[in-house]
């Protein structure tokens, strides 16, 4: 009941509406992504994905984990 394949396939994740604030409103849908590796290079400039890597870095930097 709780997979990500029975979640994302639900009505209200796939049509339904959540407003933030008094003005905005977001598909529910944009919550889920197809998974694939590799695939966030569809939606992502690079110049987003190496401001991500940069916060990424930051925030893990003294935990122990490397970066390749």
């Amino acid at each position: 009941m709780c997979s990500f394949e029975n979640i994302s396939n639900l009505e209200v994740n796939k049509s339904g509406k959540h407003r933030e604030g008094q003005d905005l409103e977001t598909e529910n849908k944009i919550y889920f992504r197809k998974g694939k590796v590799g695939d966030w290079k569809n939606d992502l400039t690079p110049e987003l994905s190496t401001q991500l890597d940069q916060i990424t870095q930051q925030k893990l930097s003294g935990s122990g984990l490397s970066f390749n």
